[in-house]
């Protein structure tokens, strides 16, 4: 026995066909198919709400990349400090005929005026050493800078100055020759 396959529409109550049940399913199959394509393309070429996924993306990755740029510029600004304040503190120091006190006030000095309050997390050193008719100073800062998200970021600043003494002296060092 053959079951007709009906529909319903507006037209009329019921509409029948010859076609058996299966091939009519698979023929609606087919149509659910190209509705569910087709509804994936209009979402594909619909753009509503793509800039708030953009700025949802991008803006995290932007603010990540900004803050690296200040912690590397905040290094190197802390280095090239460390560096001159030594470096002048120890001249300072050779020029005075070894004052190491007047080398080392000239390098906190210069150093507090450069980076403020975190001068203090920094350790000076300045030796005088007569044998060698000479002045070395050293500047080195091993603390930690807490960033958000990322967490405590070593900041290692080291910066070592040499100088000679200046004055005249008629020959090398005692023991030299």
């Amino acid at each position: 026995m053959r079951i007709l396959n009906c529909k319903a529409s507006a037209n009329s109550m019921s509409q029948c066909t010859n076609e058996p049940i299966n091939q009519s399913i698979t023929k609606r199959g087919k149509g659910l198919a190209h509705w569910l394509i087709g509804k994936l393309v209009h979402c594909h070429s619909d753009e509503r709400g793509q800039d708030l996924v953009e700025w949802t993306v991008g803006l995290p990755v932007f603010m990540i990349l900004c803050a690296g740029i200040v912690f590397y510029a905040w290094m190197w600004w802390n280095q090239v400090v460390a560096a001159a304040a030594v470096h002048d503190g120890t001249y300072l120091a050779a020029m005075r005929g070894g004052d190491t006190g007047a080398g080392y006030a000239r390098t906190q000095r210069m150093l507090r005026s450069a980076v403020g309050g975190f001068a203090s997390s920094y350790s000076i050193t300045i030796g005088s050493d007569t044998a060698r008719r000479s002045v070395s100073g050293s500047v080195r800062n091993s603390s930690m800078f807490s960033l958000p998200y990322l967490g405590a970021l070593p900041l290692n600043i080291q910066a070592q100055s040499f100088q000679r003494l200046e004055q005249f002296y008629g020959g090398p060092p005692q023991g030299w020759w």
